[in-house]
């Protein structure tokens, strides 16, 4: 085979293999390991990150916003509480200012959010499938958002 068209297959089957991979890419819901939260339904989970209370076994589960990737955190505002970022940013600080509810603690790297996802048995947040599934101390509660 002549070695040009020899490096243009190689080429494009590199090339095809990464969209296979970026085409499996998938958004999920976390929570720790030992947690005993098994799943939230999509109307559960945007009251969590509008800052209504929802209890599960009587206790209050609370969402951490992964703000590491910005293209996660496009995905969550789309497809957990269907708000632009300014409109979900106002309503926050509005809740904050008017009632004093707290805003979701917010973490920028993933081994801080493992970490406190372990010391908190009922909170719950999202992330990239492959990171999840690096962890050992978070479980997958259901999958949220998958490219298409």
């Amino acid at each position: 085979m002549n070695p040009v068209r020899a490096m243009l297959l190689c080429c494009m089957l590199i090339l095809l293999s990464m969209e296979v991979a970026a085409a499996d890419r998938q958004v999920v819901l976390v929570a720790a390991s030992t947690s005993p939260l098994h799943n939230l339904d999509s109307l559960e989970l945007r009251k969590i990150y509008l800052g209504f209370i929802v209890k599960r076994d009587g206790e209050i589960v609370k969402g951490l916003r992964n703000t590491e990737d910005n293209n996660l955190n496009s995905i969550f505002l789309q497809t957990v509480v269907a708000m632009s970022e300014k409109s979900y940013k106002n309503r926050l600080l509005s809740q904050t200012l008017r009632q004093g509810i707290p805003r979701p603690a917010e973490y920028d790297r993933i081994e801080n959010l493992s970490a406190a996802l372990s010391t908190k048995p009922y909170s719950v947040s999202y992330m990239w499938k492959d990171d999840a599934v690096r962890s050992s101390k978070i479980k997958i509660l259901r999958v949220l958002w998958h490219q298409n």
